[in-house]
């Protein structure tokens, strides 16, 4: 009987200790939680790229609002802006000016500048296992011609 009770005593103790060893614990935690953290980062990465590519386009679309005013007529208003808009994408460095659409709505009030930018062949923006918004980013300004 004394015999029996030694044994289970060490294999008990043998199970206490096994069941203390974290040594493979921190191995199948870093397993689990490396994809999720990965894909965290690579989508705040990849959203952030799409946020300034989104918001250089709309700084191009007002600076050729801006300038669209120092036109007399209809035509070098619409010249204008096309012209700034281009030259803007081209310094922001981030833009291709020949992925992008520019129209200028002139009515003689009011200059309306409208941007389209297609962004389907950026690497950032197209990452399978992080959802995108559109591949084309559009915006526009609005200025008025009161008062010239």
């Amino acid at each position: 009987m004394i015999l029996k009770t030694k044994i289970h005593l060490v294999r008990t103790s043998q199970w206490v200790g096994f069941l203390r060893n974290r040594r493979g614990a921190v191995l199948i935690e870093m397993a689990i939680a490396l994809p999720v953290l990965l894909t965290l980062i690579m989508g705040i990465v990849s959203y952030g790229e799409w946020f300034l590519t989104a918001h250089s386009i709309q700084q191009t679309a007002n600076d050729a609002a801006r300038s669209a005013i120092s036109g007399l007529t209809a035509t070098e208003r619409q010249a204008t802006a096309i012209a700034t808009a281009q030259t803007d994408m081209r310094r922001a460095g981030v833009l291709n000016p020949a992925r992008a659409t520019f129209s200028v709505n002139d009515d003689n009030t009011t200059v309306v500048v409208a941007v389209s930018y297609d962004a389907s062949n950026d690497p950032l923006l197209h990452l399978s296992f992080v959802p995108m918004p559109a591949n084309v980013i559009q915006r526009t300004a609005v200025i008025r011609l009161d008062g010239l």
